[in-house]
């Protein structure tokens, strides 16, 4: 044993002089970063009843419909009609399905040409009316609203006399309901249409959702919400309003950093997918992430105060670096071996050898270790087997006990400034608020800069398309 002892004392002289390099060990890519959940950021877009008649109220006020001439069947033959219908009341309705029952009294003027190769004649007449209409509201894949109005126009027996000829208006117009009660109804179309602005809507929506929201401070964090598209429910009415619910759905995550840049350009609205049931269910993606630098930096300070002993002889680790790789982490360490009673140091051996860790996440207390720290058997040199010999299995056992970073004060601070953030309204002209629910237990990976502990935010989110100055 004690010739045993000296040949490797021997081996560290001769080290000593020259120092060593261990070849590079065998590396795979490191494990990739797992996609964040799919979420969904929910709106609502509501339209009231009574909003909506007294939008269609106001924008008919001068007249109902106006036909100029039309050509009608009038008993005897082809006509011309020119008619201007002009409301005699309120519009009145609900909401209902997927649209609106409306009632509109009017009253008509029309004129009546009859033309031809024996006579001309014409003639005028007045009468009351009341059209009950259906609307029915589709949504269109361009997210144009689409109405589509229907119904029965009902009219006072009021008489039109064209020269010789009697006839009853109402029946005119029952012989003629396509031509005649279309363009009120198209009238009715339109004002909806214009009324209710989904597009418009999507749009502000879409935008807000490529935004960066500013989440926390010390360390600074931002919440990319990361939309991949736009989805809303078919219109449907609730309590006496007409809803359609948006949703964008989401990849979010959080980055710790400075903010990051704007998107240059912001990808075009996408077209509408179908949303069988509004949902506001939330999942983000919180990395807290030490670098390989910063654990290097760290483990360092700790080895300067406590170096690595074993018997008579210290292996001080001059220098670290941490290098990913698939299954495990690759230390790389800058060695000097020496004996205690050599004060001056002039037979300490130095180099650079490889050593290998599986890095962990203890859930307990929010530390990440690099445990099972042994020497990397590919590049095991002549240094690392002396160092092996006489220290055992102290050496990778003492690295790590410093191979440890409390992360759990700034998970917990993450946490904190998540719920806090999201629980005020964030932004203008569309405001997100979120309801954090639960925090799921971290998981840790390993990427090409460094360690990251990625736990879950768990909850609801929501954007407020009805914020003060919007369109409805």
């Amino acid at each position: 044993m004690t010739r045993y002892r000296l040949l490797i004392f021997a081996s560290l002289f001769a080290l000593a002089a020259c120092g060593f390099q261990a070849p590079a060990p065998k590396r795979t890519p490191p494990p990739a970063t797992p996609q964040p959940p799919l979420s969904t950021v929910s709106a609502t877009l509501r339209v009231p009843a009574a909003e909506l008649i007294g939008i269609l109220n106001d924008r008919t006020k001068s007249q109902l419909a106006r036909v100029n001439d039309v050509k009608v069947n009038c008993f005897v033959g082809k006509c011309q009609l020119d008619l201007i219908a002009a409301r005699t009341g309120e519009i009145t309705g609900d909401a209902v399905g997927a649209g609106m029952h409306l009632t509109l009294p009017f009253a008509l003027r029309a004129h009546l040409n009859l033309g031809s190769s024996l006579f001309k004649t014409g003639g005028e007449a007045a009468a009351q009316g009341r059209a009950d209409a259906t609307t029915q509201i589709a949504l269109l894949p361009d997210w144009r609203v689409q109405p589509h109005t229907d119904g029965h126009v009902q009219l006072s027996n009021a008489k039109l006399q064209i020269g010789p000829i009697s006839m009853s208006v109402g029946e005119l117009w029952n012989q003629n309901q396509e031509q005649l009660s279309t363009p009120i109804f198209q009238v009715i179309d339109k004002r909806i249409a214009a009324a209710i602005k989904v597009r418009g809507n999507a749009e502000r929506l879409w935008r807000k959702v490529h935004e960066p929201i500013h989440i926390g401070k010390k360390p600074e964090a931002w919440l990319l919400l990361a939309p991949e598209r736009l989805r809303l429910t078919p219109i449907h009415t609730e309590n006496g309003t007409l809803v359609i619910a948006l949703a964008a759905d989401v990849r979010a995550h959080v980055i710790v950093g400075p903010r990051p840049p704007a998107p240059e350009t912001i990808p075009k609205l996408p077209p509408p997918q179908t949303l069988q049931a509004p949902s506001n269910a939330f999942a983000v993606a919180v990395p807290v992430m030490v670098s390989y630098g910063e654990a290097a930096r760290l483990a360092m300070q700790r080895l300067k105060k406590k170096p690595i002993h074993a018997g008579t002889t210290q292996v001080r680790i001059e220098k670290l670096q941490f290098l990913p790789s698939r299954d495990d982490v690759i230390v790389q360490a800058y060695f000097c071996v020496g004996q205690s009673w050599d004060f001056l140091r002039l037979f300490d051996a130095c180099g650079a050898g490889y050593l290998r860790g599986t890095p962990q996440y203890d859930a307990k207390n929010g530390k990440i270790r690099i445990s099972h720290v042994r020497y990397d058997l590919a590049t095991y040199s002549l240094l690392l087997s002396a160092v092996h010999a006489i220290a055992g299995e102290e050496v990778g056992k003492a690295l790590e006990q410093q191979l440890v970073f409390d992360e759990s004060r700034q998970i917990a601070k993450l946490k904190d400034e998540i719920r806090a953030a999201l629980a005020k309204p964030q932004g203008k002209g569309v405001a997100i608020t979120g309801k954090i629910q639960s925090f799921g237990d971290p998981t840790l990976r390993w990427t090409k800069d460094g360690f990251i502990a990625l736990f879950t935010a768990n909850g609801t989110l929501s954007a407020n398309l009805a914020v003060k100055g919007a369109p409805v």
